[in-house]
C-alpha cells in the first residue's frame, strides 16, 4: 500500500513540470512563427519601397522630353506592371502564411489543452485511488488520506489556472496575428490603388505631351 502512494504522488508530482515543458515548446514555435512573419513584412516593405522608387524614375523620364522618351516610359510602365503584380503576390503570400500560423497555433493549442486534460483525468483518477484507500484504511490513517486528496484537489485546480492561462495567451497571439494581417492588407489595397491611380496619372500625362 506504501508503495501505491509512492507512485501516485509521483505522477501528482509529473504533471505541472510536463506542462509547463509544453508551454515552454509552444512559446518557442510562436517565436519562431513571429520571426518569420516580420522578415516576410519586412520583405514587403522593401518591394513598396522598389516600387515607388521605379515611379520616381517614369517621372523623371518624363520630364526628360529627349526622343526615346517613350520607349523607356513604356519599359518603366512595364517594370512598374511587373512590380506591382510580384508586390500582389507577396501580399497573398504573406496572406496564406498567416493563415497557415493561424491554424498551426489552434492546433498547438488543441494538442495542449488535450494534454491538460489527459492529466486531469489521471490527478482524478488518483483522487479516487485515495478516496478507495481512505474507505479501506484505519481510522487514524483517514486524516494523512484527506490531506492527500486535498493536495491532489490543489494540483488539479493549479492545473486548470494553467490551461486557462494558456487558453488566454493563444487568444492573444492569434489575435495580434489577425491584427497584423488586417493590417498589412489595408495598407497593400491602398498602396496597390495608389500605384494604379499614378500610373494612369503618368499616361495621361504621355498622351498629353505626345498627343
Amino acid at each position: 500500500m506504501a508503495s501505491a502512494k509512492t507512485g501516485s504522488a509521483r505522477r501528482r508530482a509529473k504533471g505541472p513540470d510536463n506542462l509547463d515543458s509544453e508551454l515552454k515548446r509552444l512559446e518557442d514555435l510562436w517565436a519562431v512563427d513571429h520571426r518569420d512573419l516580420q522578415q516576410k513584412l519586412t520583405a514587403a516593405a522593401g518591394e513598396n519601397k522598389h516600387l515607388r522608387d521605379t515611379i520616381q524614375v517614369l517621372r523623371d523620364s518624363l520630364e526628360q522630353g529627349r526622343i526615346g522618351e517613350q520607349e523607356r516610359i513604356q519599359a518603366a510602365l512595364v517594370h512598374a506592371t511587373e512590380d506591382t503584380v510580384q508586390l500582389k503576390a507577396t501580399i497573398q503570400a504573406l496572406r496564406d502564411t498567416l493563415e497557415q500560423t493561424k491554424i498551426g497555433e489552434q492546433e498547438r493549442v488543441q494538442a495542449a489543452v488535450q494534454h491538460a486534460n489527459e492529466e486531469i483525468v489521471q490527478l482524478k483518477a488518483t483522487v479516487n485511488a485515495l478516496r478507495d484507500e481512505m474507505e479501506n484504511q484505519r481510522a487514524g490513517e483517514a486524516e494523512r488520506a484527506q490531506k492527500a486528496l486535498v493536495t491532489a484537489k490543489a494540483e488539479i485546480t493549479q492545473l486548470r489556472e494553467m490551461v486557462d492561462a494558456l487558453r488566454g495567451q493563444m487568444d492573444e497571439q492569434r489575435q495580434r496575428a489577425q491584427d497584423q494581417a488586417n493590417q498589412v492588407k489595408v495598407l497593400s489595397d491602398r498602396e496597390v490603388v495608389h500605384l494604379r491611380e499614378t500610373i494612369g496619372e503618368l499616361r495621361l500625362k504621355l498622351e498629353g505631351q505626345h498627343a
